[in-house]
């Protein structure tokens, strides 16, 4: 009898080839996966950023006094401690704006600094 010649891959080379898929696979779903969860935290901190300009643009344009604010802005808790920093008589004054904004176990915490003129508290 003849042997003749057959083309093809056997049955080792195919589960093989298999394999190296399956690794690949697993490799890539975790890497979307990881790409998903910082997606999310990224989410998270975009919408604490955004309550922190809008209560910062809000309580900071009006006339501002030393003291502490709280309130809830789209779900998140925050809190403003407004102190105004030592100057000279008659010049303008400068408030420090320290805001904490809470949302579950997530916190962040921002700080900026505002100058109000002497006699008419409005902004230079």
């Amino acid at each position: 009898m003849k042997r003749t010649a057959q083309s093809g891959f056997s049955l080792l080379e195919m589960l093989a080839a298999l394999t190296v898929m399956a690794v690949c696979s697993v490799v890539l779903l975790v890497a979307f996966a990881q790409g998903a969860r910082s997606l999310q935290q990224v989410s998270r901190n975009d919408r604490l950023s955004h309550v922190a300009r809008t209560v910062i643009e809000q309580e900071g344009a009006g006339p501002l006094e030393s003291g502490t604010r709280q309130g809830v802005l789209a779900g998140i808790d925050w809190t403003l401690d407004i102190r105004q920093l030592p100057g000279l008589n008659g010049q303008a004054r400068l408030f420090r704006l320290d805001l904490r904004v809470k949302e579950h176990q997530r916190e962040a915490r921002f700080t900026t600094l505002k100058l109000r003129g002497a006699v008419t508290g409005a902004g230079l």
